[in-house]
């Protein structure tokens, strides 16, 4: 059976594609901003519907939640079927339950709607294996850093919600437009997408099999090593998207509109920001020992914001962790086309972790919450995760015995490689 870490015949592969990257990140962003949108209700809804802190922090884990759960099967589908097909289908499918959130009435509705809205936290999987089809591995750290700069879209999503309902969709039930009007949004990027994008020409010369591509989760530790790092980087972002504008509410009695429009878009903002950093440094440098100093000063700041000293203190240690882990989560991507042909499966499963994390963080602050009455234990848990995943770079276990797939293949190799042998 083929190894599936064999890397793909560099000499198929195209030189770039600088309009699916960028259209690739337009769509990215804007699942984002789709995904992003309960985070900013979710304060409101606590003061319209008397929801409980408890209950509007389970509501926001489920997005995260959802994206998990789609996440794989995404990726896979996009090395089967290819980015282009997949992402337009995904745009097209995430306006149905923004249409339906126009209906949503008490809570269990709100909590459909916003599962289902988790799909577009999604969107990142499928641009990640589009755009990296078609760059050779010397650039994908560049380009899937500026591709991942469309985790900003989470801070348009919040910001535009927040305005929307607070300067303009003032009447009875006004704030509803918001979803036909993100619908509408998301509709037209479907027909960008399918009409302004393609993919790679040496896709059509790959006949992967499924089992090919589920190959990969058997290949080695490695896989499962690369998800992890996924998980505490980019879980940085899905945890503090979804957590923070309640966790600030309740624990420092922020009001509703600057935690949802001062204080947590700029986590976004802050993480969307290095990721091109990130993604440079890792195509110039050892992404490990990139890595090793990110992730240490990351336990560092995780662990002053398990304290909980201040509230000045704790929004220097969130905006220092968003900084960080936002270079870390390209570095961490970077790692994938290393190692692995297929991006899309390796990289759903990383990003399932990674939404994943924002699930059962935000389920853990909010358990520590209703059993403890403090948020303390959630924290404290989430720094012992960083000081784990810089154990991981800085010894480099599980990595000291794989080769990176970066040398030129053999002839035997290139041959079967084409024939998807």
């Amino acid at each position: 059976m083929k190894n599936p870490v064999i890397a793909a015949d560099v000499t198929l592969q195209p030189s770039g594609n600088s309009r699916v990257l960028w259209i690739s990140s337009l769509a990215f962003a804007l699942g984002f901003a789709v995904w992003g949108m309960f985070a900013a209700l979710a304060p409101f809804l606590i003061k319209w519907y008397d929801f409980s802190a408890t209950q509007v922090l389970v509501l926001t884990a489920m997005e995260p939640f959802f994206a998990a759960a789609v996440s794989i099967p995404l990726g896979i589908l996009s090395d089967k079927f290819g980015g282009r097909s997949v992402f337009t289908l995904l745009l097209l499918t995430l306006t149905l339950p923004l249409l339906f959130g126009y209906f949503a009435q008490g809570y269990y509705t709100f909590l459909i709607v916003g599962t289902l809205l988790g799909l577009g936290g999604a969107s990142f999987v499928v641009g990640n294996a589009h755009v990296s089809s078609w760059y050779p591995k010397s650039k994908q750290g560049t380009a899937l850093g500026l591709f991942g700069m469309g985790n900003v879209g989470i801070t348009v999503g919040m910001v535009t919600v927040t305005f929307l309902i607070t300067r303009v969709l003032t009447g009875p039930d006004g704030w509803r437009l918001i979803f036909p009007i993100f619908a509408s949004a998301t509709f037209l990027m479907a027909l960008v997408y399918w009409f302004f994008t393609s993919d790679p020409p040496n896709r059509k010369l790959k006949k992967t099999s499924l089992r090919d591509i589920f190959a990969v989760y058997r290949s080695g530790a490695v896989v499962w090593l690369v998800t992890y790092l996924y998980w505490v980087s980019f879980g940085t972002l899905t945890f503090f998207a979804s957590a923070m504008s309640v966790y600030l509410l309740d624990q420092w009695h922020v009001d509703a509109i600057r935690a949802s429009m001062v204080y947590t878009p700029p986590l976004v903002v802050c993480v969307a920001a290095t990721r091109p950093l990130g993604g440079w440094l890792a195509d110039r440098s050892d992404p490990f020992r990139i890595l090793s100093w990110l992730f240490g000063i990351m336990v560092v700041l995780a662990v002053l914001m398990a304290l909980q000293i201040s509230l000045p203190i704790q929004l220097f240690a969130m905006y220092g962790l968003a900084l960080l882990s936002g270079a870390a989560a390209a570095a961490v991507i970077k790692l994938i086309p290393m190692y692995f042909v297929h991006v899309g499966a390796v990289s759903g499963l990383a990003k399932a972790a990674g939404a994943a994390c924002g699930f059962a963080m935000t389920m853990m602050l909010a358990t520590s919450k209703q059993l403890l009455g403090e948020y303390t234990l959630g924290f404290a848990i989430w720094a012992f995760m960083n000081v784990a995943a810089f154990y991981i770079v800085f010894s480099r276990v599980g990595f000291r015995d794989t080769k990176p797939s970066l040398e030129q293949p053999s002839a035997a190799q290139k041959i079967q490689t084409a024939s998807g042998a």
